[in-house]
């Protein structure tokens, strides 16, 4: 990939886009904020820095663009029928990003900076976590709505606390897998549904 921009009224590469968009993020993870640069961005995609220029403003608008970017990479929200059977497939899902993007390491990254940037971490509330639990939610609503779950329980507890158990797992070295996320999803699971001690067969691992 060369750092040759496309000729006027042409439309954009999708490729150079996603070339940008990950170099952003790789450097962002590997740097810190305060450490990148969109010549650093523009060296690492292969690019040159106009064609970044052209696309993003300011090194926080590339950075915005990266982190929901990363948040569409998380694909769909999982609808099978079973809310229960959603929250796992829908923490996988957070699970497979984290294992192919940056992961763990871009959010310490943006940790760090959270005192000498405070607005850099709010951007990333903002574009790729309050998104996706507002997609959590959505999932749990449809499952009131099913009459799986009790309409009086606080959703948003709900998804910190399947969501805050995989990241304590990773912080104490816990091999993440499909049956440990659903353990956690049962136990949960206990407080929410409208008949927790029904009769229902145990998911299976895949």
């Amino acid at each position: 990939m060369t750092g040759e921009d496309p000729r006027p009224g042409r439309p954009r590469d999708p490729q150079t886009d996603q070339a940008i968009l990950r170099a952003a993020l790789k450097l962002l993870t590997d740097r810190g904020y305060a450490g990148m640069s969109v010549e650093g961005v523009a060296s690492e995609a292969g690019v040159g820095k106009t064609t970044i220029y052209r696309r993003y403003a300011s090194k926080e608008e590339l950075v915005a663009a990266a982190l929901g970017a990363l948040r569409d990479d998380l694909g769909p929200l999982p609808d099978t029928g079973d809310t229960r059977s959603d929250i796992v497939e829908m923490i996988l899902q957070m699970r497979q990003a984290v294992r192919r993007g940056p992961g763990f390491g871009m959010i310490g990254a943006l940790l760090v900076e959270e005192t000498r940037s405070p607005e850099l971490f709010e951007l990333m509330r903002e574009r790729l976590l309050r998104p996706r639990r507002d997609e959590a939610m959505m999932v749990l609503r449809r499952g009131v709505d099913r009459g799986e779950i009790r309409a009086d329980v606080d959703l948003e507890v709900a998804v910190q606390a399947m969501v805050g158990a995989v990241f304590m797992r990773h912080m104490f070295g816990v091999p993440e897998s499909r049956t440990r996320i659903q353990q956690t999803v049962d136990m949960v699971w206990t407080g929410l549904a409208v008949s927790p001690g029904a009769d229902r067969p145990p998911m299976q691992d895949r």
